[in-house]
């Protein structure tokens, strides 16, 4: 039987296969949009917060993605964890979110309400360090630099 460890470094490696390290901008924390103008590009699920702030998931122009928290994992390390959803088309405006406690709305550009990626760093699955992975899954200690 895997561990849960096991478990999301799995379902880690499958998400971030295609992702590129680009860190949004800002971000708007407890709000997400509930009608977006477009359909998610790239789903990943079982991520950390962090992941979803710090990688854009698609090979087109990444404009906002949305992070909902999976609580099944609010015990590991790095969590939250949950499932972030990767979008192209406009990002959606302040009075066009809704509010959601377990939603996080990562934005390339300004239109968060707080700038920067609002969350901690990347962290291990396996001891909760901080670094980054590259895009085939290996998690780099300390690391700021993946590609």
């Amino acid at each position: 039987m895997f561990s849960l460890s096991t478990l999301l470094r799995i379902c880690t490696l499958a998400a971030v296969a295609t992702a590129t390290l680009d860190p949004c901008t800002s971000n708007t924390k407890g709000k997400y949009p509930a009608n977006p103008s477009c359909s998610p590009s790239k789903t990943s699920k079982a991520i950390q917060a962090a992941e979803c702030a710090y990688n854009t998931r698609v090979s087109g122009t990444q404009t906002f993605a949305v992070f909902e928290t999976d609580h099944q994992y609010d015990s590991s390390h790095g969590a939250p964890y949950g499932t972030c959803q990767a979008y192209t088309c406009t990002a959606p405006t302040d009075s066009e979110l809704t509010a959601g406690e377990d939603y996080w709305t990562f934005y390339w550009s300004d239109d968060g309400e707080d700038s920067g990626v609002g969350t901690t760093c990347i962290k291990s699955p396996d001891d909760g360090t901080c670094g980054c992975e590259n895009s085939d899954g290996t998690f780099v200690y300390g690391g700021s630099d993946c590609s």
